[in-house]
């Protein structure tokens, strides 16, 4: 059985979408939610919602994010994504533990096109896809996108290595950019740190990608679901 993490930010229509395209394509995977929604929570047509086992953060019950947030004084005021990256990075480290064979990581604004049990591989801490933003000071911080990722959770245990550090969160942490160190930046650092180095796949063949983060305002994303629709019904 392949486990699949999904971090849901008010956006049921896509998140179904993804589960929906996932099925269709990996039948066998698993799907856990991590419901960190303030309006919108997840939901599924069809029951289908029972399938999935789903994580409530609705309302602070695993991390009151305000409280959260209160306990980094230096952070840069005025996040322009709320902290988005943060918040995200922090869910996952929060599901680590509850995934001892380990997972998938999956963004919950992507479509799948073809089966993804292959990126379950047991030698290498992560499978997925890297990039990079060069800074206008030069300094180039890669990172691991969260679009589709596999997290081998008992290497990465192994060598204590975890997803979310304290001291390396962009928008957190005085002395970082807003950008700095965004999602799966530390996870790439501290496993390339210990000598692990992961397996780089390019994405396009394996997902579409709505192509904005789950917390941002997505618009009408209708049309894009109705274009894609082959992947997921």
């Amino acid at each position: 059985m392949l486990d699949v993490l999904i971090i849901h930010y008010n956006t049921p229509e896509l998140t179904e979408a993804a589960i929906r395209s996932l099925w269709k394509h990996t039948p066998s995977a698993r799907v856990t939610i991590f419901d960190n929604s303030d309006k919108r929570p997840f939901t599924m047509v069809n029951g289908q919602c029972s399938m999935v086992n789903v994580i409530d953060n609705t309302r602070g019950q695993v991390v009151d994010w305000d409280a959260w947030l209160d306990s980094f004084p230096d952070k840069i005021p005025g996040s322009v994504n709320n902290y988005g990256s943060a918040k995200h990075c922090y869910s996952v480290e929060l599901c680590l533990d509850r995934f001892p064979e380990g997972f998938i990581l999956m963004d919950s604004d992507v479509l799948v096109k073809q089966d993804i049990t292959c990126f379950r591989r047991k030698d290498v801490p992560w499978v997925g896809w890297t990039k990079h933003t060069p800074r206008s000071w030069g300094a180039v911080i890669w990172r691991v996108v969260p679009f589709l990722c596999w997290i081998n959770t008992p290497l990465l245990k192994q060598h204590g290595i975890r997803y979310f550090s304290r001291k390396k969160m962009g928008g957190l942490v005085s002395g970082l950019t807003e950008r700095c160190y965004d999602t799966g930046c530390y996870f790439l650092e501290a496993c390339e740190r210990a000598g692990l180095h992961g397996e780089r796949v390019g994405l396009a063949d394996y997902i579409e990608h709505y192509g904005h983060a789950s917390w941002h305002q997505h618009g009408d994303y209708n049309h894009w679901l109705e274009e894609h629709k082959k992947l997921w019904e």
